[in-house]
């Protein structure tokens, strides 16, 4: 009996850390982009979104390109 409860506190400490370390909705403005007005919504596990300061990617012609990022995970009236 005394093992099942240890293994069954065990289970629910794991749980509940893990219900803890949910996933953020990073939403950050493409500085100075020759495309106009650009937002990217980054998702990530851990950590801050204004920690994030460049996003890069390859175009359609496979240039690499390295956007320079203002992010912050202020919730918008969208997202409800």
């Amino acid at each position: 009996m005394r093992k099942t409860l240890l293994l069954l506190s065990a289970a629910l400490l794991v749980l509940g850390a893990a219900a803890c370390s949910k996933q953020k909705s990073c939403r950050c403005s493409v500085l100075s982009s020759s495309r106009g007005a650009t937002v990217r919504i980054i998702k990530i596990e851990s950590g801050d979104c204004e920690d994030i300061k460049s996003y890069s990617y390859h175009d359609e012609v496979d240039n690499l390109v390295i956007d320079t990022l203002l992010c912050t995970d202020y919730e918008f009236d969208i997202d409800n």
